[in-house]
């Protein structure tokens, strides 16, 4: 059965609705969901099978049991979450009374609101692909309520909601370059806790970065000055573990810690932009050694992590948004070169009493082989690398004794059971040792010319004091799986078991990957980035920098004035006189014919009016005049005109001119 009028506008407007409506369902709770799709549902059932809709009195009712059950849900009506479930509640209570094109206006208008809800939860460019295509639908909803006759055909409404969202494109992008910006993201709301992307925290136990590394997503961008550094050197810190409880490692903490420590820089340097991905923790990514940092906004450690500043607890400020900042970096620099303070000699030396005996026993015998401590820390490596270790991104657990258990009875492990183990061997051997957390290597974006690491990069090494070195990195995890290192993470070893790992072969999906998060990188650079200070420099290259907020009305109003005529060239474009088909064209010229002769026609006179007219004012013109018009007609208003009767209709059309020359009115 074919719908009514009625009903496609209705299954329109539901269905742009549920496309508004499908980005907040991961935040939804799944009654409201649940509850907006049954209302859809029986809404549609309810127009196809004619049922009464709820009178007004239980509408109410509803309204309020809608109110009550989010301010229940949620402890407030306030903030991004509670004001999306209230519309989506509300837009599916407004079906039940939905009727006239007014309502389905109402409703395309809490599309429109999801849909800026949707991008204020995330700023991301494919969200923003998905809310463009929901605006787009929601329009052309409104066009089919609006315009039922231009309805008829289910192509219209998207052409000419296509139609008008272009025309407001030149105009949207005027405003949002050239209106005054206030610093900060004022319109947008920190992400919520329980979203958080995957990040590295304060501890490590076997198996907490095994899972991380196993994440696909971005976890910073970096763009260098002068190259990136060879993938070897891309070692990444975060944060530094001292502290072993005989299972895990944990983040030290002492009023010492807050001094930075002393850094001699050595080698080639790098100055860099890092954008860091949300991770609602303080700790900020550097490339090692960091040599001088934004210190209005971070500070360092003694151990060399960089903290966000703050006035939250512990003057940190979590990172709920995308953060970008300057470094300047020297891997080869040299920290803590010429002496090593008591406090941290003594905390990176310590190990619980009872931990790892069988680890501390075969340290004490290969110390005793060595003839010093680089000698020492070249015989463990030439263990790990010799025996029957195993570098596997799903290792086995492990019980009450982690480390003797990897060392004699799995030997398969990620990067953090080898650091682990190491550090012990390190510290029962009386070498100061400690666990550095963050990630190793990054993808090189040719489209975008900068450094992606995501989080499946997510590493951990050592750290070993050495007299007139200072501390020295150690990467035991290169001894097991040199091509860890190599590759930084891109290799097909690491993305064993997710995408990038079952496409690693198709070599047209990574260029793919890199133009879309090139795309992405561009999008946050140039939109979700721009500010005052973006829109001065932009004022400065059009001359009017010096001139302030008068620059900035110059700017708005030459662009308001340029849109404005593009405006109207495309309209007299659109509203140019078509050129007349030979029908037309046939008409045309009996109707200037018979004119001229004194018998003109009125402009209210339709074809078959005119031929009548004609006919008894001239009766030798009736016969031909007749059959012209019959032609006419037929060919002009039947869904496809015949060209047999569009030839007719010419020669028809000559005779009737040629006799209206002749003088036969």
């Amino acid at each position: 059965m074919t719908p009514s009028p009625a009903l496609r506008r209705l299954m329109a407007t539901c269905g742009a609705l549920s496309v508004a409506v499908l980005p907040h369902v991961p935040q939804l709770p799944p009654w409201i969901t649940a509850t907006f799709a049954l209302a859809v549902i029986w809404r549609l059932v309810a127009e196809q099978r004619a049922y009464a809709l709820p009178s007004r009195w239980l509408r109410l009712a509803a309204a309020l049991a809608a109110l009550l059950a989010v301010l229940l849900s949620f402890h407030t009506l306030n903030g991004l979450a509670a004001g999306t479930a209230l519309l989506c509640l509300m837009a599916a209570l407004k079906l039940g009374e939905t009727r006239t094109p007014r309502d389905h206006a109402v409703l395309v208008l809490v599309g429109y609101l999801l849909c800026l809800a949707a991008l204020l939860h995330e700023e991301s460019l494919a969200r923003l692909c998905f809310v463009l295509v929901a605006v787009w639908l929601l329009t052309a909803a409104l066009a089919r309520a609006q315009r039922p006759l231009e309805a008829a055909s289910s192509g219209h409404p998207l052409r000419l909601a296509a139609r008008l969202l272009g025309l407001g494109l030149p105009l949207a992008a005027i405003l949002f370059v050239f209106v005054p910006r206030l610093e900060g993201h004022f319109w947008a709301l920190p992400s919520q806790p329980d979203a958080a992307v995957t990040g590295i925290g304060d501890d490590m136990t076997p198996g907490d970065v095994a899972s991380l590394a196993r994440s696909d997503e971005p976890a910073f961008r970096a763009w260098f000055e002068q190259g990136a550094p060879r993938p070897p050197q891309r070692y990444w810190r975060v944060q530094v573990l001292e502290a072993f409880d005989g299972r895990g490692w944990h983040r030290a903490t002492a009023r010492a810690d807050a001094v930075p420590p002393p850094i001699e820089a050595d080698g080639t340097e790098y100055d860099y932009r890092v954008a860091l991905e949300p991770t609602h923790r303080p700790w900020l990514v550097g490339l090692d050694t960091v040599l001088d940092w934004p210190h209005a906004l971070a500070g360092r450690s003694r151990t060399g992590a960089l903290m966000r500043l703050g006035r939250g607890p512990g003057g940190l400020q979590a990172i709920d948004t995308r953060l970008e900042y300057t470094l300047h970096s020297a891997p080869t620099a040299r920290v803590m070169a010429a002496a090593l303070p008591a406090d941290l000699r003594h905390r990176d030396l310590e190990l619980p009493p009872a931990a790892a005996p069988a680890t501390r026993a075969l340290a004490a015998t290969l110390r005793a082989a060595a003839s010093g401590d680089r000698d020492y820390i070249d015989q463990v490596l030439r263990r790990f690398h010799d025996e029957a270790f195993e570098y596997t991104l799903e290792p086995p657990r492990l019980g009450a004794e982690p480390t003797d258990e990897f060392m004699f009875r799995t030997r398969q492990g990620f990067c953090e059971h080898y650091a682990a183990a190491f550090a012990v061997l390190m510290r029962a051997a009386g070498i100061p040792a400690r666990v550095v957390i963050g990630y190793q290597g990054g993808d090189w974006n040719r489209y975008g010319g900068y450094l992606l690491v995501r989080q499946s990069s997510a590493h951990a090494w050592n750290e070993v004091w050495l007299e007139d070195s200072g501390w020295t990195r150690v990467d035991p995890t290169a001894a097991v799986a040199p091509e860890r290192v190599r590759r930084g993470a891109d290799g097909r070893a690491n993305a064993a078991g997710g995408v990038a790992g079952a496409l690693a072969d198709w070599a047209w999906l990574g260029r793919a990957r890199q133009l879309w998060d090139a795309a992405r990188t561009a999008w946050y650079e140039g939109v979700v980035n721009f500010s005052g200070t973006t829109q001065q420099r932009l004022l400065d290259a059009l001359g009017l920098g010096e001139w302030g907020l008068r620059g900035l009305a110059i700017a708005l109003t030459t662009g308001f004035l340029l849109t404005a005529l593009l405006l109207g060239a495309w309209l007299a474009w659109e509203m140019r006189p078509l050129p007349l088909d030979p029908l037309q064209r046939a008409w045309r010229d009996v109707c200037a014919s018979l004119a001229a002769a004194g018998l003109p026609r009125d402009p209210s006179e339709g074809p078959l009016d005119y031929a009548r007219r004609v006919a008894r004012t001239a009766p030798a013109l009736a016969a031909v005049m007749m059959a012209f018009t019959e032609v006419y007609v037929r060919a002009r208003y039947l869904p496809r005109p015949v060209a047999a009767d569009i030839a007719t209709a010419g020669q028809l059309a000559r005779q009737v001119r040629l006799q209206a020359r002749r003088g036969g009115v």
